[in-house]
């Protein structure tokens, strides 16, 4: 849904008309916005929407390497090093951060004209900062377990030793 949202510059778009296509006929909601690059109007810069754009893709990606790992961990009994954990820890904390900043922004300012539109990609983002916490939580824990020398659980077997 960011990408449907239509960045014009003021310099550039003096004498340029933009022809949109209603909703009735192309069948689909969240079409019209225009985002223009006015500082007095409350709306998404080019390059608030460039992070934005690219917070989600990363944060995508970051979940997507956290199921695998943890599959790894839980399926294939693969342990985790303390540097791979860390990493994700950090890493996913500042996607995660960087993630609510933006839900915050686009919340504040409403980039689309229907409301249905800014509710669902607001509660989407947050939900994907959600799971990116969750998963945070996990490899802090793991962490934890690791550097106090505590036994793993594991689903099958319960404790390990």
């Amino acid at each position: 849904m960011l990408n449907k949202i239509i960045h014009i510059q003021l310099e550039a778009a003096v004498q340029v008309s933009l022809k949109m296509e209603a909703d009735e006929v192309s069948g689909a909601r969240c079409h019209k916005t225009v985002i223009v690059d006015n500082l007095d109007a409350p709306h998404l810069s080019w390059l608030e929407l460039f992070y934005a754009r690219w917070t989600v893709v990363f944060t995508l990606l970051y979940s997507f390497a956290a199921m695998l790992l943890i599959r790894a961990k839980y399926l294939n009994n693969v342990d985790i090093n303390m540097t791979t954990s860390n990493a994700m820890i950090l890493m996913g904390s500042l996607l995660s951060a960087v993630l609510l900043v933006v839900t915050v922004v686009l919340d504040q300012r409403e980039p689309f004209v229907d409301l249905w539109c800014n509710h669902f990609i607001v509660y989407h983002f947050y939900f994907i900062a959600f799971t990116t916490a969750m998963s945070v939580v996990f490899f802090l824990a793991h962490s934890c377990q690791d550097l106090l020398n505590l036994p793993h659980l594991h689903p099958d077997r319960g404790m390990r030793f």
